[in-house]
């Protein structure tokens, strides 16, 4: 008996923090090219890869009822359950989970939208998973991850915005005019919402720009956690961490955005979260 950490594939959170924390993860799923599958039974590189290499554009979908409903039966009604899910103006995800819990009206269950996804939704993820370790009650747990929803910031920058526009994430002006022009939009996760902050003139002076911006609030003692997440492009992540390891002394976690999140942002992300 206790508190069980639900979450869904677009957390990202590396296998071994899943398995210390016992999290479970319900994967959404993908369409390319005719191929349906679930998050995690393709490999990123091979993923993207595809994604490269082809002109069919991919389609995510929320993870069917079912899926929810199974993990939850997996435990029991003796479990407490929190279930933190990508922002319900990103996935219908959200939705997929309460229905769910709907299901089970002998289980406590808590749903919560997370307004975010990737390491934004991974930091209330693991907040939620140490606090319930160490024996903190649901209500104390809701009430933290709350006050962390709020302090998450997302910056992040793209290869080409064609993906977000075609996705339907991005504005299509905004989107003809950034690539076009070579415009490098600084992007964000505003209120569960995909926006641009800042227009720049390259993907290096935009990451520049993300770290700069970092580096102010570390300055001023503000930063509890700062993680670096990619899609398919390690060694720029790997940099990106040794320059903010210059100025942050606390650990800092690498996240590969999966097939998800990268197939509205395409494969080149690259941007940093923290809180």
């Amino acid at each position: 008996m206790g508190i069980r950490i639900i979450t869904d594939s677009t957390s990202y959170l590396p296998p071994e923090r899943l398995e210390e924390y016992e999290i479970e993860v319900v994967p959404l799923e993908i369409t390319l090219g005719g191929t349906r599958f679930r998050e995690g039974e393709m490999s990123n590189r091979e993923y993207y890869s595809r994604l490269r290499s082809t002109s069919d554009f991919p389609t995510t979908s929320q993870p069917p009822v079912g899926d929810f409903v199974k993990v939850f039966e997996r435990y029991g009604p003796q479990e407490t359950y929190i279930c933190l899910v990508i922002s319900e103006l990103l996935s219908g995800t959200l939705h997929a989970a309460e229905s769910a819990a709907s299901l089970l009206p002998d289980y406590d269950i808590t749903v919560m939208d997370s307004r975010s996804t990737a390491m934004g939704l991974g930091f209330q993820v693991l907040k939620a998973a140490e606090m319930g370790r160490q024996g903190f009650g649901r209500d104390q747990i809701i009430q933290e991850v709350v006050k962390l929803r709020s302090e998450v910031m997302i910056r992040f920058v793209v290869d080409n915005l064609e993906y977000l526009v075609r996705g339907g994430r991005l504005g299509k002006t905004s989107g003809m005019l950034g690539n076009l022009l070579q415009v490098k939009p600084i992007l964000g996760i505003i209120d569960g919402r995909i926006d641009a902050l800042k227009k720049v003139r390259s993907k290096r002076r935009a990451v520049e720009n993300i770290v700069e911006e970092l580096k102010s609030q570390v300055d001023k003692g503000r930063i509890s956690e700062v993680a670096v997440c990619h899609a398919d492009v390690e060694s720029e992540a790997m940099e990106l961490k040794e320059q903010v390891e210059a100025f942050f002394p606390k650990p800092i976690l690498v996240s590969e955005v999966g097939p998800t999140i990268g197939s509205h942002t395409g494969p080149g992300v690259l941007g940093l979260v923290y809180y």
